[in-house]
């Protein structure tokens, strides 16, 4: 390690910007979590739980971050020993970002199992979403372990594993999930405009949450790899937590964006779509089923075309009906 002075702006500046970030991300995170819970009160308990756990997660890595940055400026401040290690909030955010990363995939890639019932491609994922934890959560221990900087190398193999198996993992449920919505999104064509326009918006949600996670876990990855004895990588992973849970709430609250004006609601869910001949289908709660229906499985539109095409109705009707639903998936 170098014997000249540590130079602040890439030890403590750059956690301190990444903690601006998040504190803005955290704010749009929380508005998002209270209309969630405001709006859909009659969502399924687990799933309800399931966020509430995982925002309790990100909030614990939000509170990682301060710390981190506090201790580094304000009670050590001056003291130029404790700058050349990293301080136990950062291993904390890492394995507690981990955390959140696992929720958050295995929940995208639970969604597109129940989508589409493809076992191979959810298996491919469940390996990389379960390598990238454990890269995650290997190095978060290492780092608490030996948090010199000087032994940064130590954690070179475990954080690179890390972040490639997060990225390839976040790609590929985003391409998955785009290229199932856009199957779907082609049964309707010229049919349904308030259909299209859910669909357009769960693709372009897709789109952005994925390669926003992606590119930040490939920029921290680079930086880490330029220089090892900075927290430049640290500053810029802080907002990913943020991130990843904005993805699922995002993707949670756009049921209601998608339910038309004149449907009965039930707990913040719209009425399924009477299609001509008899025919209903309700494309979010197919997508984002909420309550429990047992073991029923059901297809979605990428696999229901075929009984959608069997009755080929010249337009799709939007009206309140008391007809039982097509089972969730």
């Amino acid at each position: 390690m170098s014997t000249t002075p540590p130079r602040l702006d890439a030890i403590t500046g750059a956690p301190l910007i990444g903690t601006w970030a998040s504190s803005l991300l955290y704010m749009a995170e929380l508005l998002q979590a209270i209309h969630y819970f405001r709006t859909f009160k009659k969502d399924d308990w687990k799933l309800k739980s399931y966020v509430a756990v995982t925002f309790a997660i990100d909030t614990i890595t939000a509170v990682a971050d301060y710390i981190g940055v506090y201790l580094y400026t304000i009670t050590h401040a001056g003291d130029l020993v404790y700058v050349t290690k990293q301080n136990w909030g950062v291993p904390l955010y890492m394995i507690s970002t981990t955390t959140v990363a696992l929720l958050v995939q295995s929940f995208l890639a639970f969604r597109y199992w129940r989508f589409t019932n493809n076992t191979i491609i959810v298996c491919f994922l469940s390996i990389l979403i379960l390598a990238a934890f454990g890269g995650g959560f290997s190095s978060g221990l290492t780092i608490a372990l030996f948090p010199a900087f000087k032994d940064r190398n130590k954690v070179q193999i475990s954080a690179t594993i890390w972040i490639v198996t997060q990225v390839a993992a976040d790609l590929i449920i985003a391409g998955a999930l785009v290229l199932e919505l856009m199957k779907a999104k082609s049964v309707f064509k010229g049919q349904q405009r308030r259909v299209n326009n859910l669909l357009n918006r769960l693709v372009l949600y897709t789109i952005q949450t994925g390669t926003v996670t992606a590119v930040i876990a490939v920029l921290s990855l680079i930086a880490f790899l330029i220089d090892e004895e900075t927290n430049i990588p640290v500053g810029v992973m802080y907002p990913l937590g943020r991130i990843y849970v904005l993805s699922m709430l995002m993707n949670l609250n756009i049921r209601k964006y998608g339910r038309p004006q004149n449907s009965t609601i039930n707990g913040g869910q719209r009425g399924p779509d009477r299609i001509a001949h008899g025919t209903t289908y309700n494309f979010t709660t197919e997508f984002y089923s909420s309550e429990s229906h047992g073991s029923n499985r059901g297809t979605v539109k990428s696999r229901a075309a075929a009984s959608i095409s069997e009755t080929h109705p010249s337009e799709i009707a939007m009206m309140p009906t008391n007809t039982q639903q097509v089972p969730e998936v």
